[in-house]
């Protein structure tokens, strides 16, 4: 390891060695039977490298090399003995599984990632070694890397800035692991470091210690979650900040006093990132650590810790993509940290990143979409249409599932829940009855959309769908069972059956709310009765999408006022609901309608018309666009839209012209024609 006589930044903390199993492209556990595993041959090995504290202080030495003020450092180092042989008892030692995996689902290039975390062995207290941190002439910055493996017990190894008011470091980074902000090392940082001090853990740690940091629904959630269990944990008060990493996704920095910044990635929460890249990630603490101790080092006065921890994250990313780099052939196999790589990330002043940052505010119900967007929404919503949402939406949070699209957090929170939910019970190896959902919104505002194009991604990952589609106000009282053997005959045929039961609130035989009892066995005990027989139905997602109710909460209101309606029990018997806005107001206060008619506008035409864009530009008469987003209602409507795109002359044009509307007699029938022709025709306000 570099060692300075005057390093701006010393590195101290737990070591570890991490032995990382290499296993044969492929084979994953207890794929082959062990004679095909023996002739296989040659595939798999055995490879070690530095961790902990050592690995941060490697990564920030090279970052350190990259930058033009040759950036100086200190830190421990692995005995070569400890990287030689497994048994090596004086360090704490951790075992994985490391294999080939596709560098993402669309590329199928491959890259050694982590694929199987097997344990930590921790040595004896007899037989743990510590190298003594030697003295240090007050560095920038103290990194400490705290794993709860030894170090934060042992103060005879401590450096004597750590218990020294005459020796301070201008900062101190402390990555720290469970329990935290406890333990002797805790207590002498916060005594006589503590005006000094960055704690630096995931949102995992916090979690594992009972924080109520639900999963992954919004970005604007999670902040807020993470931000209230920070100050809600009394000890991390005398600490000058705070930050939480959320996996490869973005970070919450939570100051001592003061707003609170989220730094994030607009087009993937928690997990999203990495979900469509195999493989476990590796090294986001490390990444994120050493960034850390650079800014500090470099700008102690005014470090921008927002910007490091966008580098971190970008460099943990690129070691994701990348993998790690294996030397050696088949002798001698080598894996290493790409640590050239992750150092030339770090070594740039402002390099390329996806994330952006927002203060965040103390509402719980507040949304990015109204804090960022100063302008009316209106050019927002102009924008969206014509240049696309990635464009025009580049720093809000923006959810994608096949082409529907949403940047508003309530629909964004319904959607991303119920898809949860869905990926739970398909992760089951045979449920034993179906998945019911629900999905509200006024008439036309596609509901069955929405569900169907997350359908996209369980296709996608390989699960074969098929979509049925029951309207049952058109059902007799008889067609149920003939419905539910249709059902039946697509779990025999290995498919997954996504089953919309629509308007399943219609009143059969005048009988308000009469299906609802009929659903109650298939839903619960996955069965029906055919001619006397019962029989299963077998593993599928029912979705009772509503006619008459706009909301769940308008439903359940009238359901359970209904006696004998069963509405209790078939509200018990719903796993997840959906309220969809659609392209009308849903009240005189919903400023984001536009938006959200915006991004249906486009993707509607995406698929009616591909022929309108100019790669992601579409060509649109100026007074087209006014009327689509101005309008004050669709009748019917995303139907509507979707109608007056049908009814649109738009084959074999180039570009969306007022002459390809239908005329005004046709319009009629899906909004009030006088406003949208005038809305057409009407003169651009004069700029300036």
């Amino acid at each position: 390891m570099t060692a300075d006589d005057n390093p701006r930044i010393a590195v101290v903390g737990d070591v570890t060695v991490d032995w990382m199993v290499l296993a044969p492209s492929g084979v994953g556990p207890s794929t082959l039977q062990t004679t095909y595993q023996w002739e296989a041959g040659g595939g798999a090995g055995v490879a070690s490298q530095p961790g902990g504290a050592a690995l941060i202080a490697a990564l920030v030495v090279a970052a350190g090399n990259e930058r033009t003020d040759r950036l100086t450092s200190r830190g421990p180092a692995v005995p070569p003995d400890a990287l030689v042989d497994p048994g090596y008892s004086g360090l704490p030692r951790t075992f994985a599984v490391w294999q080939p995996f596709p560098v993402s689902l669309d590329e199928p290039r491959p890259a050694w990632r982590m694929a199987q975390f097997l344990g930590l062995q921790r040595p004896t207290e007899s037989a743990l070694q510590w190298e003594r941190t030697p003295p240090s002439d007050d560095p920038a910055c103290l990194m400490v890397d705290d794993a709860n493996l030894g170090f934060r017990d042992r103060t005879d190894v401590w450096p004597a800035c750590l218990v020294s008011a005459e020796a301070r470091p201008k900062h101190v980074i402390l990555r720290q692991a469970n329990p935290l902000a406890a333990g002797p090392l805790w207590r002498a940082l916060v005594e006589h470091c503590g005006d000094r001090l960055t704690v630096c853990c995931s949102v995992g740690d916090l979690r594992k210690e009972d924080a109520p940091i639900g999963q992954a629904l919004s970005w604007e959630r999670m902040g807020s979650e993470v931000v209230a269990a920070v100050r809600a944990r009394e000890p991390f008060a005398d600490a000058q900040r705070v930050i939480v990493t959320v996996g490869l996704a973005g970070a919450v920095l939570v100051p001592r006093t003061g707003p609170a910044t989220l730094i994030f990635d607009p087009l993937h929460q928690e997990g999203d990132w990495h979900r469509s890249r195999p493989g476990t990630p590796f090294g986001i603490g490390t990444a994120v650590a050493a960034s850390l101790a650079i800014a500090a080092a470099e700008r102690p006065e005014d470090a921008d810790w927002a910007g490091a921890v966008r580098r971190g994250l970008q460099a943990a990313r690129v070691v994701h993509l990348g993998g790690f780099a294996l030397t050696g052939g088949d002798g001698a196999p080598a894996l290493r940290f790409p640590l050239e790589t992750a150092a030339t990330l770090l070594g740039t002043d402002a390099p390329e990143t996806p994330f952006e940052t927002v203060e965040i505010w103390g509402r719980p119900e507040w949304q990015i979409f109204t804090s960022a967007v100063s302008e009316d929404y209106g050019p927002l919503a102009r924008r969206i249409v014509e240049e696309g949402e990635r464009e025009a939406c580049h720093r809000l949070p923006l959810e994608r599932m096949g082409r529907w699209v949403s940047v508003d957090r309530t629909e964004i929170e319904s959607m991303r829940s119920v898809r949860e939910i869905i990926r739970e019970y398909l992760a089951q190896p045979r449920p034993p009855r179906p998945l019911s959902l629900a999905v509200f919104g006024p008439p036309g505002a596609g509901k069955s959309f929405a569900i169907k194009q997350m359908a996209r991604e369980w296709m996608a990952g390989g699960t074969r769908v098929t979509v049925l589609e029951f309207n049952l106000s058109q059902f007799g009282s008889h067609d149920l069972a003939g419905a539910l053997q249709r059902v039946r005959d697509c779990t025999v045929e290995r498919a997954l059956p996504l089953v919309f039961w629509d308007e399943f609130d219609a009143a059969p035989g005048g009988h308000e709310l009469g299906w609802l009892a009929q659903f109650l066995a298939p839903m619960q005990d996955g069965t029906f009765v055919e001619d006397g027989v019962v029989r299963p139905i077998g593993p599928a997602i029912f979705v009772f999408a509503g006619g008459t109710h706009p909301t769940l909460a308008g439903f359940k209101a009238r359901a359970v006022a209904l006696p004998g309606a069963k509405a209790t029990d078939f509200l018990s018997r719903l796993r997840g609901f959906v309220d969809i806005l659609g392209p009308n107001p849903a009240g005189p206060d919903d400023a984001s309608f536009m938006p959200r008619r915006a991004l249906l506008l486009r993707a509607l035409l995406r698929g009616r018309a591909p022929q309108l864009f100019a790669r992601e530009r579409l060509r649109i008469d100026p007074g087209v666009l006014r009327a689509f987003l101005e309008v004050a209602s669709y009748v019917h409507g995303a139907r509507s839209m979707e109608a007056i795109l049908d009814m649109s002359g738009l084959s074999g044009k180039l570009r969306y012209e007022r002459s390809a509307l239908p005329p005004a007699h046709q319009l009629g029938l899906h909004v009030d024609a006088e406003e949208f022709l005038g809305l057409v025709h009407r003169s651009p306000a004069p700029s300036g």
